[in-house]
């Protein structure tokens, strides 16, 4: 009597899942395997920066599968289990095809130009030439000057009493801009906001002394994918025009997924926005990009600390033709969620941090 009693009660207190529940259960566990195993082998191939930038997007919950199921848990929760399904989906779809339905580029050539590390990445081969799976360094890194001595491609004359151009600034993504004050983020085949932080940058150097020189040619008009294999011919070029330059700066803004903060730091009463170091190792050189960006970045937290976001932001995968100058760098002004007042005010604080690193060199 007891006995039976005890085992009225357990199967009482426990019963026994349904097929559906069994399938879901399945399903469940399917989708937290591909996540745990493409982590590892985004940890394991160095690129794991992409991958866990995607699962921040996705505001992943994982707590929530492994308490799927908990008694007491799944009716109070039952929005939120609804919310992790969804995501879990989507984490689902972007392992498995490579489709990112936070990035709408991700739909197109996904499957057109898969790269050989295999399905993981597919979501960021957006263009086996641009930018994380270029190709082959097809540029000389060094100038080639002939026995006499004398520039196969002499700059351009410079007017009287003009410095020597020691900086090199353009924008591959033109259109970038910032919607801080209700504007559009992209003003599609234009000059954007960001082209505007370029210029506020070269005008707050020319003040210190410093000779810039600032191209402001459209690269990503025609096809955004495509816009680095634009930017590297004018990078180029600008090498060769001005092989005085020490330093050759792409000027960008970041693009967060909606609900992100915006981040800013006051300098003399006046919110400016961070500043954000990308360095790609796929060059020979980019150790040495990378010794510049350290200086810059120490000199930047003694005049304004915050500055600089305190991370380097590495691409394996991605070279950002830095390949083409030992003082290559890309540098992200804020995000779209900043305002273009908060980007200008950054870009003069690095004005000063660059003529400082220059006054020693």
């Amino acid at each position: 009597m007891l006995r039976e009693d005890f085992y009225h009660r357990q199967t009482k207190n426990y019963r026994i899942w349904t097929f559906k529940e069994w399938l879901r259960g399945f399903f469940l566990g399917i989708v937290s395997l591909l996540i745990i195993l493409g982590l590892a082998y985004a940890l394991r191939s160095g690129s794991s920066h992409q991958f866990v930038h995607f699962l921040t997007q996705q505001s992943f919950p994982f707590e929530a599968i492994l308490l799927e199921g908990a008694p007491g848990y799944s009716q109070p929760e039952r929005s939120r289990l609804d919310l992790v399904r969804h995501q879990g989906a989507a984490v689902s779809m972007f392992l498995l095809t490579g489709v990112n339905i936070s990035d709408p580029r991700t739909f197109f050539l996904s499957y057109f130009s898969p790269p050989p590390q295999g399905p993981v990445w597919l979501g960021w081969a957006y263009n086996p030439d641009d930018p994380e799976f270029e190709g082959p360094i097809l540029e000389p890194i060094d100038p080639q000057i002939p026995e006499n001595n004398e520039s196969l491609n002499p700059p351009p004359p410079e007017p009287a009493g003009r410095k020597e151009v020691v900086v090199g600034i353009y924008n591959t993504h033109n259109s970038e801009s910032y919607a801080g004050n209700g504007g559009p983020d992209r003003l599609q085949g234009e000059n954007g906001d960001i082209v505007t932080v370029g210029a506020t940058l070269k005008k707050a150097l020319e003040q210190k002394g410093v000779g810039v020189v600032h191209d402001k040619k459209i690269h990503d008009a025609v096809d955004f994918m495509k816009s680095y294999s634009e930017s590297v011919k004018t990078a180029t070029q600008l090498i060769k025009d001005y092989p005085s330059i020490k330093i050759l700066l792409d000027i960008h803004r970041d693009g967060l997924p909606p609900g992100f903060p915006k981040s800013t730091i006051t300098v003399n009463d006046r919110k400016i926005c961070k500043v954000l170091v990308v360095i790609g190792k796929k060059n020979p050189h980019w150790e040495k990009n990378e010794a510049l960006a350290k200086e810059l970045m120490a000199i930047g937290e003694t005049k304004y600390p915050g500055l600089f976001k305190p991370n380097i932001s590495y691409a394996a995968d991605a070279r950002y033709n830095q390949h083409l100058s030992e003082g290559g760098l890309l540098l992200e002004f804020g995000s779209q969620h900043n305002t273009l007042d908060e980007a200008n005010g950054a870009a003069e604080a690095v004005a000063e941090v660059l003529a400082e690193w220059l006054k020693g060199k």
